[in-house]
């Protein structure tokens, strides 16, 4: 049986190898493995990240031997995923039995979010297997009768891999250590100091670097980064994605749920073995979640698969009572719907894997071979690295731009930029709804979109084609009719649509424009884009001075839940003519709470000083944006 769990798990591994591309992770780690030293190495790949030394370094050697070829990247991490599934069994089958030790690897092997780390050249499935190792070492130190002294020898050395791997494999290995002082017999606390002690002191030399790398700003929507705070019943969705995600990890979920009321039913005690996995568990999931709501967003289901497999032995040990026979037909039961989940519900083999960088590069040269070399041009979201990764691999030159160069800093040059382009024809990926529209002002016409759980790749032209816009750059309507708009002076009336045409001549210095729309009216929904497109005539880029089209989310009193704003001149083109502002909001995992708190939204401009330009009309644009990619583990 476990020979066939963990075959069927290399071949759902290993059967997409060929099409396995690297993400933009991957990619960004990749960058950093340029350097000549290994000095240069730590102090501009190591240093100027935010995860520790080990798998950066790792990749810096293993680059040298084998390039950048995607097969020989991923390999080790494929064969740590493999290695994770079988020590999970042996944990389980050493402290519990050979049962729990199958459950144990079936959900390794069969849940999703464990195939989708297993393919990543990150430190996340390394971090998971030596997570795994340690846990084994400290099981043998706290609940072996004859204890072998390499056992200390083996707790060092798996617990500086996971040190030196993650943060928060590092943390989860704190933990561990920590709890098991409630649990080590007397006659063995001298060696486990003395172990930990030396743990502490190979690890030394790495502190510098994490101390630097904690007073970097974090990835939290707070500090301008992606990440929002999580929502309160993030450990449920958690748990979900464990099992299997979708309906399939609902099944599971209530399987185990039964599984463990039978056995207390039973009376099967609850063994200290059990409530140290359980507490490892939930002391991990509450430091992070607390960390994440009062300090920096961090929590995400990545960050938790360490302290996660504490979660899959605790819930697979009360499988105790179950007989070998109806042990197989369980794991069978879980296999099957683990897979209906991958292979029918996420099609794993054909869109997991797909990113936007290599996508991008097949699309460009496709449509080269279609309508010219010369006619097509490649707007790049990535690094010079990214695109030199694909030019080496299809031994090919791209004409492109990165994003870098142009709107990242300014959306005006990347107008300026469109402008001037002479190919009919423009190849786009990963880029966000502001610079979509700003695209679609030059090339009106779409002919191509692809779009997968980590691809957006579309191709635009200034000729017009038979395609018609997807649901990339579909305008829906955003208000519910009834919706009451409250425009400057706060005088009320009723909106239809998406849009509103309504001129405005300023020659003070008032607000020029301010709309208030409540949150509870819209049709908003998670995933989605709203787009404030806002059209004025302007005499002269001077005019604009430091005016900001401006977003926020709130009931009027209290601190904002959510701000944004956008320069007007960096969307001037040219005098006497209609200039588009765009303005993107993303319907994170908050704005329901928002909803139920009665807040709303307001777009208005906020002026510098006195000027003179005219608003010819605002329309607020939900946008469909690749909505899969937000709810990939989902």
């Amino acid at each position: 049986m476990l020979c066939f769990i963990i075959g069927v798990g290399i071949s759902f591994r290993f059967i997409p190898i060929q099409s396995y591309q690297f993400s933009h992770d991957e990619l960004s780690g990749l960058s950093r493995t340029i350097y000549a030293s290994f000095g240069d190495e730590l102090k501009f790949g190591v240093e100027q990240d935010t995860h520790p030394a080990l798998v950066q370094v790792f990749l810096w050697l293993w680059v040298k031997l084998v390039g950048y070829n995607e097969i020989a990247i991923k390999l080790p991490f494929l064969l740590c995923g493999i290695l994770s599934v079988w020590n999970i069994y042996r944990i389980g089958k050493d402290f519990f039995n050979d049962r729990v030790g199958l459950v144990s690897a079936t959900i390794l092997s069969f849940s999703f979010i464990f195939l989708v780390y297993s393919s990543y050249a990150r430190m996340y499935i390394t971090g998971v297997l030596f997570s795994i190792l340690f846990l084994h070492s400290v099981f043998h130190i706290l609940f072996t009768e004859k204890l072998d002294k390499k056992q200390y020898a083996w707790f060092m050395v798996f617990g500086l891999l996971c040190a030196y791997n993650h943060h928060l494999s590092c943390f989860f290995a704190f933990t561990v250590v920590a709890l098991s002082l409630c649990y080590i017999k007397k006659e063995r606390l001298l060696f486990y100091f003395i172990a930990c002690l030396a743990t502490i002191l190979l690890y030394l030399p790495h502190l510098s670097i994490t101390l630097s790398q904690f007073s970097v700003g974090g990835i939290g929507t707070s500090v301008g980064g992606w990440l929002p705070p999580p929502r309160s019943n993030e450990i449920y969705f958690f748990i979900k994605t464990l099992l299997g995600c979708g309906i399939s990890g609902i099944i599971n979920m209530i399987l185990f749920s039964g599984i463990m009321i039978v056995s207390i039913f039973k009376l099967t005690p609850i063994t200290k073995k059990q409530l140290f996995l359980v507490w490892i568990f939930v002391l991990n999931y509450t430091v992070i979640h607390l960390y994440s709501v009062y300090k920096n967003p961090i929590l995400q289901s990545s960050c938790l698969l360490f302290s996660g497999i504490c979660f899959i032995l605790f819930i697979s040990s009360f499988v105790s009572f179950l007989s070998k026979k109806q042990v197989t037909l369980f794991c069978l039961l879980l296999m099957g719907l683990m897979s209906f989940q991958i292979l029918y519900k996420k099609h794993y083999f054909t869109k997991v894997h797909v990113h936007d960088f290599e996508s991008q590069c097949k699309t460009t040269l496709d449509m080269q071979k279609q309508v010219g070399k010369n006619k097509v041009a490649s707007l790049y979201v990535a690094e010079p690295f990214f695109v030199y990764v694909y030019e080496k691999k299809y031994h090919t030159k791209i004409d492109y731009i990165l994003s870098s160069d142009t709107f990242i800093n300014n959306n005006n040059k990347l107008k300026q930029y469109l402008k001037k382009l002479k190919q009919p024809y423009i190849v786009v990926g990963a880029v966000n709804t502001e610079q979509m529209l700003l695209i679609k002002e030059q090339y009106p016409y779409l002919v191509s979109h692809q779009e997968d759980y980590y691809r957006n790749t579309s191709v635009f032209s200034k000729l017009k084609t038979k395609n018609v816009d997807v649901s990339i750059i579909n305008t829906l309507s955003i208000f519910n009719s009834d919706v009451e708009i409250y425009v400057n002076d706060k005088k009320a009336f009723t909106h239809f649509g998406d849009s509103l045409d309504i001129p405005f001549n300023i020659k003070d210095n008032a607000y020029p424009f301010n709309v208030t729309l409540p949150l509870q009216k819209s049709n908003l929904k998670q995933g989605q884009y709203m787009v404030v497109d806002l059209a004025l005539v302007v005499d002269s880029i001077s005019d604009l001075g430091k005016d900001q089209l401006c977003l926020t989310i709130g009931n009027g009193r209290d601190k904002a839940a959510f701000y944004k704003a956008t320069l007007l001149r960096d969307f001037y083109d040219s005098p006497q003519k209609v200039q588009h502002i765009y303005l993107e909001f993303f319907v994170g995992s908050e704005f329901e709470k928002w909803k139920k708190q009665n807040l709303v939204l307001s777009a208005f401009v906020q002026k510098e000083k006195i000027s003179h330009y005219r608003m010819v009309g605002c329309h607020f644009k939900q946008i469909d944006y690749n909505p899969s990619r937000w709810n990939v583990l989902e």
